[in-house]
C-alpha cells in the first residue's frame, strides 16, 4: 500500500514536469514560425524596420528564410541602409544551408563583384549548387538556356 501511494506521488510530481517539457519542445518551432510570420506581416504593411528587426533576430539564430530575407532587405535598402557586403554575408549563410535562391543571388554577386570581390570561379560554384536543386537540371534544353543566360550576364560584367 505504501509503495502504491509512493508511485502515485512520484507520477503526480513527474507528470506536470513531463508535460511542461513536451509543451516547450512543441512550442519552440511554432514560436519561430509565428515570429517569422510576424515579420512577414510587418513587411507586407511596409513596416520594413520592424520586419528587419524581427527577421534579424531569427537569422542570427540560423533560420534560413530569415537569413535570405535579411540579405534581400540589405541588398534593396528596405528597413536598413543598402549594404552589399552584409547582404552577401547573409546570402552565404542561407546558401550554405542549401537555400537555392541565396545560392543564385550569391553567384550573381560574385559574378558582378557586388559586396564581394568579383570571382567567376566562386560565382560558378554557387550557380552549380543552385542548379543541383532544379528538377530539370538533366534537361539539355534547360542546361543550354542557363549557359546562354550566364554568357549574357558575363557580357554585361566584362567577365569571360
Amino acid at each position: 500500500m505504501i509503495q502504491t501511494n509512493f508511485s502515485r506521488f512520484v507520477a503526480a510530481l513527474c507528470a506536470p514536469l513531463l508535460l511542461a517539457i513536451a509543451f516547450n519542445a512543441a512550442a519552440a518551432p511554432n514560436s519561430v514560425e509565428q515570429e517569422f510570420e510576424r515579420g512577414a506581416a510587418a513587411h507586407r504593411m511596409r513596416d520594413y524596420q520592424t520586419a528587419f528587426k524581427i527577421w534579424l533576430a531569427l537569422a542570427e539564430k540560423g533560420q534560413v528564410d530569415a537569413q535570405y530575407n535579411i540579405a534581400r532587405m540589405l541588398q534593396d535598402g528596405d528597413g536598413a541602409p543598402k549594404n552589399a557586403g552584409e547582404a552577401a554575408r547573409w546570402f552565404r549563410k542561407a546558401a550554405e544551408q542549401g537555400d537555392k535562391e541565396s545560392q543564385y543571388y550569391l553567384g550573381l554577386m560574385y559574378l558582378r563583384g557586388e559586396g564581394v570581390a568579383a570571382n567567376e570561379k566562386e560565382a560558378q560554384k554557387w550557380f552549380a549548387m543552385n542548379r543541383k536543386h532544379h528538377a530539370m537540371h538533366h534537361d539539355m534544353a534547360q542546361w543550354d538556356k542557363w549557359q546562354r543566360q550566364l554568357a549574357e550576364m558575363n557580357q554585361g560584367t566584362g567577365a569571360r
